[in-house]
């Protein structure tokens, strides 16, 4: 399952020069985690990303990303984790979603 999360973020881009603000929009997937069995370790779920895109807020309109950017980004550890944690929140919510609407077709449905 493809993951979008968008992270606002303040880029300096040479110096001297006044700071930009800017999304990351990131598009990724995570892989699913395994238990440990006897003949393989455990494994965790990991993000790879598929995208990584820059736009202006306030505008919308998108920016070239230097590969430098999102390289950056892609081999931060805690980054990286940042994207599995909201996968893992956003499947989260929508299971709570999910119940939520099946208690209220059962409650409407006599």
């Amino acid at each position: 399952m493809a993951y979008t999360a968008v992270s606002a973020m303040t880029l300096s881009l040479w110096e001297g020069a006044g700071e930009v603000g800017v999304e990351a929009v990131i598009t990724y997937t995570v892989t699913k985690h395994y238990p440990a069995t006897l003949e393989q370790p455990e494994e965790f779920p990991m993000a790879e990303v598929s995208n990584f895109r820059l736009r202006k807020p306030k505008t919308q309109e998108w920016l070239t990303c230097p590969a430098w950017i999102s390289d950056a980004f892609e081999g931060d550890d805690s980054f990286m984790s940042w994207l599995v944690s909201e996968a893992a929140d956003r499947d989260a919510s929508a299971r709570d979603a999910a119940a939520e609407a099946a208690w209220e077709d059962r409650r409407l449905d006599p």
